[in-house]
C-alpha cells in the first residue's frame, strides 16, 4: 500500500513536470438571453462554438439580449433621435463589457427599441478580429434580425467570429514560416545531435527514477528481505516504470530541442504571449433593426452606426 501511495504521488509529479504549469480553463463565453431572442437549440450550438473559440484563441464571446433599455440609462434621452439612440447603446454596451471584463467580443441586442451593438476589445482587434471584421459581423447579424431570423443571426454571427479568427492566425503563421527558411535548415542540420542529447538525458532520468523506486521499495520491507528474493518484483516494476518514464522524458526533451513545439508551424491556436494580453478597452459599431428602419448603412467606425 505504501508503494502504491508513493507511485500515485510520483505519477502526479510527472504530470506536473512534463505538462508544465497548468493553465486556466479556456474562456467559454456566455449567452444571457434576457430578451428571449433565441431557441434553446441555437443557444446550445452557439455555446459549443464559443467554447471552441475560447480553447483555440483564448478569447470569449459574450452575447446579452434585453427586452428594453434600463430606466436609469434612457432617462433624459430622446430615443426618437437616432444619433442620441446610437450614443446611448454605445455607452450601454461599453458599460456592460467593462463590468463583465469581456476579453474578446461583446454583443448586445435590445428588443425595444430594436438595436444591435458589437464591441471588440483592443487586443482582440489588434490580432484576431479587426474593425472591418466587426463591421462584417454587424452587417451579417442585422440582415438576419431584420428578417426575424434570430437563431440564424446568432449562429452565423458566432460562426463568422470563429472562421475570421482562425483565418487571421493561419495567415500570420504562414507569414512567419516563410520568413524563417534559415532557421528551418539549421533545425534539420542539428537534428542528430538533438537525438543524442535526448537519449543521454532520458537515460539519466531512468537511472534516477529506478533509484527512487528502489529506495521506496526497500523502506517498505523488513531488513532481512530488503536484499532477498522479494526485491526481484520491485526491480521489474521499477525497470518497467523507469523505462516508460525515460521514454516519455526523451521524447519531450527531443521535442523541446528540435523546436517542434513552436506555435508558428501552421497551427490555428494563439501563442502564449498573445493569449496573455487581455483587453482593456473596446471599439464599437452597431445599428437599429426596427421595422421602420431604412435600408441604408449598417454602421461602422468606432461609434454607433447610422440607421438603416
Amino acid at each position: 500500500m505504501l508503494l502504491h501511495a508513493h507511485f500515485r504521488t510520483l505519477l502526479g509529479l510527472i504530470g506536473v513536470l512534463f505538462c508544465g504549469v497548468a493553465t486556466s480553463s479556456a474562456q467559454r463565453g456566455e449567452i444571457r438571453d434576457n430578451g428571449a431572442f433565441f431557441s434553446d437549440t441555437a443557444k446550445a450550438e452557439a455555446g459549443r462554438q464559443m467554447a471552441e473559440i475560447g480553447a483555440r484563441f483564448k478569447r470569449e464571446v459574450v452575447v446579452e439580449t434585453f427586452k428594453s433599455v434600463p430606466d436609469d440609462l434612457k432617462q433624459g434621452v430622446n430615443l426618437q433621435d437616432r444619433a442620441a439612440q446610437n450614443r446611448l447603446f454605445e455607452q450601454w454596451a461599453l458599460r456592460q463589457a467593462r463590468d463583465l471584463k469581456v476579453n474578446g467580443v461583446y454583443i448586445l441586442i435590445s428588443k425595444e427599441p430594436s438595436h444591435l451593438q458589437v464591441l471588440v476589445g483592443n487586443e482582440t482587434q489588434r490580432t484576431l478580429f479587426q474593425p472591418r471584421d466587426r463591421d462584417a459581423l454587424v452587417s451579417t447579424m442585422l440582415a438576419k434580425l431584420r428578417d426575424r431570423k434570430n437563431d440564424a443571426a446568432l449562429l452565423e454571427g458566432i460562426g463568422l467570429i470563429a472562421t475570421t479568427m482562425k483565418s487571421h492566425v493561419s495567415t500570420r503563421s504562414r507569414a512567419v514560416a516563410q520568413n524563417r527558411p534559415t532557421e528551418s535548415a539549421d533545425a534539420e542540420t542539428s537534428s542528430p545531435w538533438n537525438w543524442v542529447i535526448a537519449a543521454v538525458l532520458g537515460m539519466a532520468v531512468v537511472w534516477i527514477v529506478i533509484g527512487i523506486f528502489r529506495a521506496i521499495s526497500n523502506r517498505g520491507r523488513s531488513p532481512d528481505l530488503a536484499g532477498g528474493a522479494g526485491s526481484s518484483g520491485g526491480g521489474f516494476l521499477t525497470s518497467l516504470i523507469g523505462g516508460m518514464f525515460g521514454a516519455a522524458a526523451g521524447m519531450w526533451l527531443y521535442d523541446q530541442f528540435s523546436g517542434n513545439h513552436s506555435p508558428d508551424r501552421g497551427n490555428d491556436n494563439l501563442d502564449d504571449n498573445e493569449s496573455r494580453r487581455r483587453d482593456s478597452d473596446y471599439a464599437s459599431s452597431g445599428d437599429s433593426f426596427s421595422d421602420d428602419s431604412s435600408s441604408g448603412d449598417s454602421g461602422g467606425g468606432d461609434s454607433g452606426g447610422g440607421d438603416f
